[in-house]
């Protein structure tokens, strides 16, 4: 009898250690692949984005967009989407101007702003009121603020399913769910992201390929030039509401 429960014991203690290791070996995990986006000073990657629209009726209609990126800091950066309507857009930043492009509409607008790609995403997320997907990711403080939100983590499991073998990492907090799948890299290359408080639980998520740290990159790459017959209208900044991009201090979403 002893002996049985001393072995159960044991089997318990094992199982708590265990968990709370991989807890561990989880966070570690996700905050390298923050630590390695945040000091890379140059990369690429395209963005498979799929995300939930719940309708009034209760129904989730899944909606998507490609996105290609690349990213040359301290003040470089580009973007180039495509929604599955099949709307195309361009966002351009060189260091002292944002530029928007709607294909689509053949409009575009150029605003004067000034800094580093942190507060270029920030000011154009927050203040102009322009949607940046995962904009986290793209920032340098990535690190910091994920560090800040996390609440308990879990290694799921090594998933073997596909090309690499990729960590799977599942992350909890007070409003949105986080499941990571990184790389041996440390790249991510599949984020979902559950929004636990909004009606109907909707997901967004998003598969990362042609990941490069040193794209190439010519004088071109981050020039703006109109598409012809363009129209260039005027930005219009739309008031700042609660839950947009903030500043460096409160952190990008």
């Amino acid at each position: 009898m002893v002996k049985r429960f001393l072995t159960t014991f044991l089997l318990c203690l094992f199982c708590l250690i265990g968990s709370r290791a991989y807890a561990a070996d989880a966070k570690a995990l996700l905050l390298g692949m923050a630590e390695n986006l945040a000091s890379a000073r140059q990369f690429s990657v395209t963005m498979k984005i799929n995300y939930d629209a719940v309708q009034k009726s209760g129904q989730k209609i899944e909606f998507g967009e490609t996105r290609n990126l690349i990213i040359q800091r301290p003040n470089h950066l580009r973007v180039e989407a495509r929604q599955s309507d099949g709307d195309a857009s361009s966002m351009i930043f060189d260091g002292k101007t944002i530029a928007l492009c709607s294909r689509t509409e053949n409009v575009y607008s150029l605003t004067p702003y000034s800094g580093d790609v942190d507060s270029a995403i920030r000011y154009a997320g927050g203040r102009m009121g322009i949607r940046i997907p995962l904009a986290r990711l793209l920032v340098t403080t990535l690190p910091e603020e994920l560090e800040q939100m996390m609440g308990p983590a879990a290694y799921v499991e090594k998933d073997v399913s596909g090309k690499l073998p990729l960590d799977h990492i599942a992350v909890r907090s007070d409003a949105v769910d986080l499941q990571a799948w990184i790389g041996a890299d440390k790249l991510p290359r599949r984020i979902v992201l559950t929004y636990k408080n909004a009606p109907g639980e909707p997901q967004f998520r998003a598969d990362f390929t042609n990941w490069n740290l040193s794209p190439k990159i010519g004088p071109e790459t981050f020039v703006f030039t109109a598409p012809a017959g363009a129209e260039k209208i005027p930005t219009i900044l739309p008031k700042i509401q609660a839950n947009t991009l903030k500043d460096k201090k409160g952190g990008a979403q």
